[in-house]
């Protein structure tokens, strides 16, 4: 998932951490328009994203024809207008490659028999490692609930531990390289990939970052709307974070006139929202570390990558661990939910009923070991 990492800056991206419930769309209705999957990076960029490359023009539909291989007369005799200009670009940004005048897409596009396959090895690995791990996210949760914060558990529970800290044991482990960029990566590093039907529930968490203080806000498309200052009054934002990064706390008066109705701080100007220190000693981080390090110790017993690899044609493990443990996340969110320990923020059940407090749910901070 591509994210936001820089210091004073919050951008909305359409896919981030994708969705949770797979959409229910007619299995026998023709798919034409890569904009109909769910697009997923999960890359450190140089400025643009792949993303960006494939919603230009008719690029998306471009690769969508050459999953299987095409050539140049071939995309001409299916009557799909192309330039190529547009075939080079697509081969610079390494979406598309050629070998022998044949064209084919340089990254996985999953659908029909082959999307529910791999969603079915998720949802069975989730069973097992979701059962497991139920008194550990039950922890995490009542820890929470004890600081009157226990709606804030999902997106804690996703963001930091099952996003952050697990994709970290990982890449410590040896399962994941580092995403550099290189002479032969100069635009991106990392996996990209399409996957359809998409899923119910598009959620991303955008970060402020500085001096080892990270903001995290997740949102979704349809809170957008209540919660409209985090996206549309970056100066503001970002007085209230630098108070709280300087000061401990949110003196700038716009700042506190602004963001007030969310609930993020007490009338002092003090952070009510959940604080996670990466410290050995913090409760929260404790309980999120060991939930990150039991998915990175249990999850390769579970799962066969070199048959994954095989039998969805991914360039290597690395890319199927990726693709895989993507979907896996929102299968253990969902088997979580199914058993009445965590629930999703009102903001995403209802945001068109959603409170401004309720966004207060969204929002969490991370402090690194200083």
């Amino acid at each position: 998932m591509h994210r936001t990492r820089c210091a004073k800056a919050f951008v909305v991206f359409p896919m981030l951490l994708s969705a949770s419930g797979v959409a229910q769309q007619p299995a026998a209705a023709p798919i034409t328009k890569l904009s109909q999957f769910e697009i997923n990076q999960f890359i450190s960029s140089s400025g643009p994203t792949p993303r960006n490359v494939i919603d230009l023009d008719n690029n998306g539909q471009i690769l969508l024809v050459c999953v299987a291989g095409t050539t140049r007369g071939q995309l001409q005799a299916s009557g799909l207008a192309f330039a190529e200009s547009q075939i080079h670009l697509l081969k610079t940004w390494r979406l598309l490659r050629e070998n022998d005048g044949v064209l084919r897409t340089a990254f996985p596009i999953l659908q029909g028999h082959d999307a529910q396959r791999l969603r079915s090895h998720s949802s069975g690995v989730a069973a097992v490692l979701g059962r497991d791990l139920e008194p550990d996210v039950a922890k995490l949760v009542s820890q929470l609930e004890a600081v009157g914060r226990r709606d804030n558990a999902y997106t804690i529970l996703f963001s930091y531990a099952l996003d952050d800290l697990a994709w970290r044991r990982f890449r410590e482990g040896g399962r994941l390289r580092e995403r550099v960029l290189t002479a032969d990566a100069p635009f991106w590093a990392g996996e990209v990939w399409a996957i359809y039907p998409p899923r119910d529930l598009a959620m991303g968490t955008n970060s402020i970052s500085e001096k080892g203080v990270s903001l995290k806000v997740s949102w979704t498309e349809r809170a957008i709307p209540r919660m409209l200052p985090f996206v549309a009054d970056l100066p503001t934002l970002v007085r209230l974070f630098e108070d709280y990064v300087n000061k401990g706390r949110v003196e700038d008066i716009r700042a506190r006139t602004v963001f007030a109705p969310f609930h993020l701080f007490d009338a002092a100007g003090r952070l009510t929202v959940p604080v996670i220190d990466a410290a050995a000693n913090d409760s929260l981080h404790q309980s999120s570390e060991v939930i990150s390090a039991a998915i990175a110790e249990k999850l390769p017993t579970l799962l066969d990558l070199d048959g994954l690899t095989a039998e969805f044609k991914f360039r290597d493990g690395e890319q199927a661990l990726v693709v895989f443990y993507h979907e896996l996340m929102w299968d253990l969110m969902d088997y979580w939910e199914s058993k009445g320990i965590i629930r999703r923020p009102a903001a995403f059940v209802n945001p068109a009923s959603a409170s401004a407090a309720d966004i207060a749910a969204l929002v969490f901070v991370v402090r690194a070991v200083r």
